[in-house]
């Protein structure tokens, strides 16, 4: 290979799976030096982007939290790797806030503080300026950029117990200081926002006390704007009356709704047009072969919970480029759904946690510090 012009050694390093990536670093001093090419990073990222999104899966038990992944890449194999960045012995219990271009947001999951922010792979993170913590309140976080200005932004959304409203707070990563937006009327469910998107935070509320305000909404929160929104859904069909959580679905945001024995998916196929919202995927229940034969005992510790099909928790993680749907169930089976035929395959993958949220990720080289110039 030492003969070959540089571009090819480049367009060769970018086809790699991360995990072989950062392995030829250590071969020799060239490929080193050829592996630190400005270049690089864009071109592995732009190749990632292009295949099925990786997987994130962490595992919140309240005794060993753990942060796994799984590899889309062709060929690549079926073996789960375990993740431990560097600061995870400061954070006995942690949560995913995101992924966003191949970095990942975790935050103490008891007290929100620290909030790192870092490239699971090449090990270097930034850890976020402190922000006011208060004991009697529960915290929604959302974790995105703004592709134009390539800023990033984590947002807090502060419930007090004592207050009606939420209070809104904002980071640009890079800045030394976090700012308030002041109160929003709105209570946000409390998971960090599955759905990022035309730049953009989406969360749902939660019910209110009075009739008339005793429904969902879907609260957007611009992250160029710095304002929230509320994105309207129908006001009819199982998305009026029902419980409901988001999803990105290629680009898409969709709504889940799990009734007693079916999983309905309305996808909003024009940004912010609710005239767009169709319900394009009806799920029967599929009880997967791994729980019919008990091989996992059946865990109670989902922090967050999704919703229940048939009383087990389905989770839909994302859609692949084929058209199939990939489902994750409570006792840790991932499981795709092709909506063609309507049929079933579940995945096996060695060292598998029992149970798991997962994350979809798209790996990338990109320094951390160099993409927040801190």
């Amino acid at each position: 290979m030492e003969n070959l012009p540089r571009d090819i050694h480049l367009d060769i390093f970018s086809r790699l799976p991360i995990i072989s990536f950062l392995q030829i670093k250590c071969v020799c001093k060239a490929w080193l030096a050829l592996s630190q090419d400005p270049r690089l990073p864009i071109m592995f990222y732009a190749r990632a982007n292009k295949r099925n999104p990786s997987l994130i899966l962490h595992c919140d038990s309240p005794i060993v939290n753990k942060l796994c992944f799984i590899s889309s890449e062709e060929g690549s194999s079926n073996k789960v790797l375990k993740i431990v960045p560097p600061f995870m012995s400061n954070m006995p219990e942690y949560q995913v806030v995101g992924s966003c271009n191949g970095l990942v947001c975790i935050s103490d999951a008891l007290y929100f503080d620290p909030i790192y922010v870092c490239n699971i792979f090449t090990g270097d993170y930034i850890e976020l300026p402190k922000t006011s913590n208060h004991l009697e309140q529960d915290v929604a976080l959302g974790f995105g950029n703004v592709p134009e200005t390539k800023e990033y932004k984590i947002v807090r959304v502060v419930n007090y117990w004592s207050d009606e409203h939420s209070n809104v707070q904002i980071l640009t990563i890079g800045t030394k200081a976090w700012r308030s937006l002041g109160p929003i009327h709105w209570k946000l469910d409390l998971i960090p926002s599955k759905a990022f998107l035309n730049g953009a935070l989406h969360w749902v509320t939660k019910r209110c006390g009075t009739q008339r305000e005793n429904h969902l909404r879907i609260a957007a929160f611009d992250l160029a704007e710095e304002k929230f929104k509320e994105i309207e859904r129908p006001m009819c069909g199982s998305l009026d009356d029902s419980n409901f959580y988001l999803a990105n679905l290629r680009g898409c945001l969709s709504a889940v709704v799990c009734q007693d024995e079916r999983i309905e998916i309305w996808v909003m196929q024009v940004y912010n047009m609710k005239e767009s919202w169709t319900k394009d995927y009806i799920i029967t229940t599929n009880i997967p072969g791994a729980l019919n034969k008990g091989a996992r005992p059946k865990s109670k510790i989902w922090k967050h919970r999704t919703q229940i099909t048939g009383n087990i928790e389905i989770e839909v993680v994302c859609m692949l480029k084929n058209g199939d749907i990939l489902l994750n169930y409570e006792e840790g089976t991932l499981v795709l759904y092709s909506p063609g035929n309507g049929s079933f395959k579940e995945l096996v993958f060695s060292g598998l946690p029992r149970w798991f949220s997962a994350i979809t990720h798209v790996e990338t080289i990109f320094s951390v510090e160099a993409t927040f110039r801190v």
